[in-house]
């Protein structure tokens, strides 16, 4: 309840922009905390002096004297140590709190009591406190978290985008090509397995690029095996229309080594006549097509004969042995084969088979006449041959020396246990070791050792004695240059 005779406060209300009413009176414009303490050059100058604050209201006490008086003037600083800030005495005064923003603390004057209270801030129970990250580098972790959102996308696109790039877009060439080069085309390959082959020696640009060609052809019939002539850097879509077009097959030179072994002539036919081994070994398998000699005994083994072919396109397997198997006719009746047969008291058969023996022993061509006079004597008398390639062949191995466990073998080849000629030829023999057969070198040798295989050097005796010397000298040979 208010005391008679006195009438409650009124609100004030004035334009903003006329000065406070409040100020009209001196006593409140002196005192009023709503001013900033006003610079003075000395206490003197003006005749003020400090008195005590009192904080005891009474009746008719003026509520500016419980903020006490100006603070007294202070002479160990400039401008600068002059405090601009309201001092609201220990009380919240809204907009003049001293919890203001740490960038302000850190950019005002040192001196006054909003810079010591700053001080005190900055010390903490066990001395002063570590000084706060100023603002500007608080960007940092926004900037992080950002990074590693968009490195992972960044990343990802680009894998996605050259994914995209490879499948739909993948890298060509423009043109029809430069040069020369041989492809061989398989049976039964695609443009999956043969873009890969093509990329490598540089035929089209990408392996893609050539599938994608063959996605889009129109040919119902595929690739066609065998040889082609392509050039280099060709644009994928002619690259892969070359090879539809059989006018671009070409022919393919073969040469047959003699000496080799029927299993050797089909694995070298499948990688490089433009057919695969499992069609020769087909044909193989029912030799009769091959229209081979009466006395090869249906067994092609011998009777492929060693020479240079011409593999001419479309060329099935059956075409390319036959072809072999011909040109062995051929020489057979050159020789007259038959009775130059029985003019050494053997059969057809039985020479090819010596030749076999003669071209596998034998390192040097004109050796071959001794190494056939070596078997006839031992023939003769009934010596067994103890030819160390025929032992490798029964166990369809390669070397020069048999091992004592392979010596031991049961095999109806092993020319070490069985007296006579093999049951068959051991491999496919020229001209030169058939001829050395039908026309043996006189001499009474039984042995003969090949002392250098490098360079064929074969040396012949009657003498066991100086035999086993020349076999330990190809045994040092052999500890030191190995048997390949």
């Amino acid at each position: 309840m208010q005391p008679s005779g006195m009438q409650p406060p009124q609100p004030l209300h004035h334009d903003p922009r006329d000065p406070d009413p409040r100020l009209a009176d001196p006593r409140r414009a002196a005192d009023s905390p709503w001013r900033r303490v006003q610079r003075h050059a000395s206490p003197e100058a003006t005749g003020w002096h400090p008195a005590p604050a009192s904080y005891d209201a009474g009746p008719g006490s003026d509520p500016g004297d419980q903020y006490g008086g100006p603070e007294p003037y202070r002479q160990d600083g400039g401008e600068d140590d002059y405090d601009d800030r309201y001092d609201t005495g220990g009380r919240f005064v809204p907009g003049f709190g001293d919890y203001g923003d740490e960038d302000d603390d850190a950019e005002r004057p040192a001196g006054g009591r909003s810079a010591r209270r700053a001080r005190e801030r900055s010390q903490g129970p066990n001395g002063p406190r570590p000084p706060r990250r100023r603002r500007r580098l608080r960007w940092i972790a926004p900037l992080a978290a950002l990074l590693v959102i968009l490195i992972p996308l960044g990343i990802g696109g680009s894998y996605v985008y050259s994914l995209y790039q490879n499948k739909y877009h993948p890298a060509d060439y423009s043109g029809a090509g430069t040069g020369n080069i041989v492809v061989q085309v398989t049976s039964g390959e695609t443009p999956t397995g043969l873009g890969p082959q093509l990329a490598r020696l540089g035929v089209v640009a990408s392996s893609r690029a050539f599938v994608l060609a063959a996605e889009h052809s129109s040919n119902p019939n595929g690739l066609l095996p065998g040889f082609y002539g392509m050039h280099l850097r060709m644009k994928a879509s002619l690259a892969y229309a070359l090879l539809l077009n059989p006018k671009n097959l070409v022919q393919v030179t073969i040469t047959i080594p003699e000496g080799w072994r029927l299993s050797q002539i089909v694995a070298y036919l499948g990688a490089k006549s433009g057919l695969p081994a499992s069609a020769y070994q087909a044909i193989l398998k029912n030799p009769a097509q091959l229209h081979l000699p009466a006395y090869a005994n249906g067994k092609p083994e011998g009777y492929l004969f060693p020479a240079t072919y011409e593999v001419v396109p479309h060329e099935s397997a059956v075409g390319v042995l036959s072809g072999m198997v011909q040109r062995f006719d051929q020489e057979a009746a050159q020789l007259n084969l038959p009775t130059a047969a029985k003019q050494v008291h053997l059969s057809e058969s039985q020479v090819i088979v010596m030749a076999s023996l003669v071209e596998a022993e034998g390192g040097r061509t004109s050796d071959y006449a001794k190494i056939a006079r070596v078997i006839y004597n031992r023939l003769a008398q009934h010596i067994p041959l103890e030819l160390d390639s025929t032992v490798l062949y029964g166990l369809n191995t390669y070397g020069i020396i048999a091992s004592d466990q392979q010596l031991a073998s049961p095999s109806p080849y092993n020319t070490y246990k069985h007296q006579g000629l093999t049951p068959g030829p051991i491999d496919s023999p020229g001209a030169a070791a058939i001829q050395a057969v039908l026309n043996p070198a006189p001499g009474n040798w039984i042995y003969f050792v090949t002392v250098n295989p490098k360079t064929g050097e074969t040396l012949f005796t009657a003498s066991q004695t100086q035999f086993e010397q020349f076999r330990a000298e190809l045994q040092q040979y052999l500890q030191q240059h190995g048997q390949g």
